[in-house]
């Protein structure tokens, strides 16, 4: 019984978050119907593996080709569910390009095993999926053109690795770039969380690698074995499906929110120098820094003029973002407020309000960030100073 819930453990996991995901509105998120269908690629890869290690051999020859076709998808499916999260509101056609080298080798597979005899078929089961034999492909026959679409389909596997999962970070890195020069308060918006998860397939990739050069019949051979790459796949596509479910905020909403603030400017732009002049009275003088929800296009209105040029100035002349830029102007002005007050009579919510931080935690976060201290540790030090001096 024990050995029965350890193997069908993560497809039973991928199965439960791509139903959650599936029959959510995909209309109000894409992203996650997305990252649904990357689930249930999952589920239908787990479910092979369970039947091959519960010795069902029989019925794993004749849906092997399932089993490369889910193997060599998972990846493609989780990059496309990144840009649906990042770059891309809608679908696109062409994203199924990235499941060609799937689509390939499965009916490659499912021609030899069609076109293999039950000899040759066993044969490459018990040298490639039993004992890992790569010397099979050297064999002549329907057994090594098997085992020679099997390597080959763990070599695509080992590229999309490193592919998918480099590109799925640079998304990431280009969107939260995108919000923090539009947004000053980044509240849900951001996606750290996304290189939370990138980093959690990385881990289940190398882990899929590791123990595919293993091969599995270590594990069939040695099912004590087994509870490791289960335990390890269970917990992290169960985090993955919590990550992703609690991602509520996408492109999608950014684009509008853009769209909604963008303003035609009708006449020619400023000088460079006199708009940045303009750009530090608003900020010091003032305190436009000091509304909840400011973004970029806020600016543009009172400077009348676009957003990429006031974008450009803000990152050209002070080598920050539009968030780190005004977060700046905030924490000095919280320091300001607790210097007033020694005492420390004001919560961290009071503050970050105050400053124009739409929550004590990302007032902790970017204090933190530009002080190198908290705001409590901050106080202590400048009244220890006071007292001194």
């Amino acid at each position: 019984m024990g050995f029965l819930i350890v193997v069908l453990a993560p497809f039973f996991i991928t199965l439960f978050w791509g139903i959650v995901f599936i029959l959510h509105d995909q209309q109000s998120n894409k992203a996650r119907f997305g990252l649904g269908i990357f689930m249930f690629f999952g589920a239908l890869l787990y479910f092979c593996h369970a039947l091959y290690y519960l010795g069902y051999h029989e019925v794993y020859q004749k849906i092997d080709f399932l089993y490369t076709f889910s193997s060599l998808s998972v990846f493609p499916m989780y990059y496309l569910y990144v840009k649906l999260l990042t770059c891309e509101t809608q679908f696109r056609l062409q994203n199924i390009m990235h499941l060609i080298p799937a689509v390939l080798l499965s009916l490659t597979t499912l021609v030899l095993h069609l076109n293999a005899n039950d000899a040759a078929r066993q044969q490459y089961f018990n040298r490639v999926l039993i004992n890992n034999d790569f010397l099979a492909v050297f064999e002549e026959g329907d057994a090594g053109r098997l085992a020679l679409v099997f390597y080959l389909g763990r070599l695509v596997f080992a590229f999309q690795i490193f592919l998918y999962i480099i590109k799925g970070f640079r998304l990431a890195h280009n969107y939260n770039v995108r919000i923090t020069n539009f947004y000053s308060n980044l509240k849900d918006r951001q996606l750290i969380w996304v290189k939370l998860l990138s980093v959690s397939f990385f881990i289940t990739a190398m882990a899929s690698l590791i123990f595919n050069v293993i091969g599995r019949g270590v594990f069939y051979l040695s099912k004590e074995y087994l509870v490791i790459p289960a335990g390890i796949f269970s917990v992290l596509m169960f985090v993955i499906g919590l990550q992703g479910n609690q991602q509520n905020y996408t492109i999608k909403e950014v684009e509008s929110d853009e769209m909604e603030d963008e303003t035609p400017v009708n006449h020619v732009l400023e000088n460079r120098e006199k708009l940045k002049a303009r750009l530090l009275v608003l900020m010091e003088q003032e305190a436009l820094f000091r509304k909840h929800d400011l973004r970029i296009s806020v600016l543009c209105k009172k400077l009348n003029t676009n957003r990429t040029y006031i974008s450009g100035i803000i990152n050209d002349e002070f080598g920050e973002s539009f968030n780190a830029f005004v977060n700046r102007y905030r924490v000095k002005h919280a320091c300001d407020v607790m210097k007033n007050d020694t005492a420390g009579n004001y919560s961290l919510d009071y503050l970050a309000h105050e400053a124009g931080f739409g929550s004590a935690s990302s007032f902790m976060r970017a204090f933190k960030q530009i002080e190198g201290i908290t705001p409590g540790k901050y106080l202590r030090q400048y009244s220890e100073n006071g007292q001194q001096s």
